[in-house]
């Protein structure tokens, strides 16, 4: 499969990573940043991520 362009890719510490950003009119889907300075309410913040995350990836693989 060489269909995924190379500006996609990424190399850490000798892991490749694909990053793409997320198209504008799907933005206010996503959010890169908890935008807060408290660790409480980013701690909510995250785990309701995660959890959004969570339903989402098991409906695909439903």
């Amino acid at each position: 499969m060489e269909n995924i362009s190379a500006k996609y890719l990424s190399l850490k510490e000798g892991i490749f990573y694909f990053n793409r950003r997320v198209p504008k009119d799907l933005r206010s889907h996503y959010s890169c940043s908890l935008r807060t300075r408290s660790r409480a309410v980013a701690l909510a913040r995250a785990n309701s991520a995660s959890v959004k995350l969570d339903v989402y990836w098991y409906h695909l693989r439903s």
